[in-house]
């Protein structure tokens, strides 16, 4: 193929490479989303997709001395990528999962870190999970035809494997000129460093997320007897984790069917929260059972840990009676 041809190529399919990147990045947001997750938070960098810029291609498929195509417009697989940034490495398992599962396209993983290290487990080498992404059929996006030829490219990165790829990948891998090995090998040192702290970010965020609170589920339950109880969608905030928090040593398997049965038999607490729901941010919330509980039966321990302002506390005693009173 001359260069003349594939520009005529190019022009020709351009707009179906663009539309086919724009729906694969649409199509995994939109998987995300249904995983409970929020784009802005769980994505580090604005997902988008990008068209090679027409110069870099040609140039890539003519005049790169370490680039040798029998057919380069079929070999050249990036001619539309697309680039997802995590905080996590457990984060791309997610995206990896997604990918893998679609009957939308076909997929070749073609790297892949976790098995770069099995390879070769003494190399500290530029990391990412990359999959070249095919319709599996022919498709009609919004007047554009998409052929089950044509690839995008897709990048899943940690934050910090992006760091070091904005900052070594042009420089390093695309240079010009020859790169010194100590060059080389202080790269390594920093993807080594990296790696290792990628399993600290990871190994923080599981102490941090599992425990009785989350393997027990209290959250979603307190919310479902909340709902069943008033039957109003609880509007449940961070801030109960810092209260389940405070008294993680009363959370057991014991913990919910305690709480359901005293609002069961106390059917007025219910009552209250319908005519209160408005009065304060504290009788939107799920939590507001637990407190109700503790106050009548731990109402010791309550008032001793207690993490806020014990002023909040007085409403809900008045409530159902209690005293604040700290009868030991």
């Amino acid at each position: 193929m001359t260069e003349e041809e594939f520009q005529q190529h190019w022009d020709r399919d351009k707009l179906a490479y663009d539309t086919w990147g724009g729906f694969v990045v649409s199509t995994i947001c939109t998987e995300l989303k249904k995983a409970g997750k929020s784009i802005d938070a769980f994505l580090k960098v604005p997902p988008k997709h990008r068209v090679k810029d027409e110069e870099s291609l040609i140039d890539k498929a003519f005049y790169r001395p370490d680039k040798s195509y029998t057919d380069p417009y079929s070999e050249i697989e990036d001619k539309v990528g697309a680039r997802f940034v995590v905080l996590l490495i457990e984060d791309i398992r997610l995206i990896d999962d997604i990918i893998k599962r679609s009957d939308l396209w076909t997929f070749d993983a073609c790297k892949h870190f976790d098995e770069d290290k099995e390879r070769e487990p003494l190399l500290f080498t530029y990391q990412s999970v990359h999959f070249i992404l095919r319709p599996k059929n022919a498709l009609n996006i919004r007047g554009c035809n998409i052929t089950t030829e044509i690839p995008c490219e897709v990048q899943i990165r940690t934050l910090l494997q992006h760091a070091h790829a904005e900052l070594t990948h042009d420089a390093i891998y695309k240079a010009k000129r020859a790169v010194k090995p100590s060059v080389h090998r202080t790269v390594a040192k920093s993807m080594a460093l990296i790696e290792t702290t990628d399993g600290f970010f990871n190994e923080v965020s599981h102490l941090l997320n599992n425990g009785p609170v989350e393997e027990l589920g209290i959250v979603s339950k307190l919310d479902a007897i909340y709902f069943s109880s008033t039957k109003i969608r609880p509007n449940t905030q961070k801030s109960i984790l810092t209260i389940l928090d405070e008294f993680e040593d009363l959370v057991d398997d014991t913990l919910i069917d305690s709480i359901e049965s005293y609002i069961n038999k106390t059917p007025e607490i219910a009552e209250i929260i319908q005519e209160k729901y408005s009065d304060s941010a504290l009788y939107k919330q799920s939590t507001v059972l637990l407190l109700y509980w503790m106050l009548k039966r731990k109402k010791r321990k309550l008032l001793d840990s207690w993490p806020f302002d014990k002023s909040i506390l007085v409403p809900l005693a008045n409530d159902i009676g209690v005293s604040m009173r700290d009868d030991h």
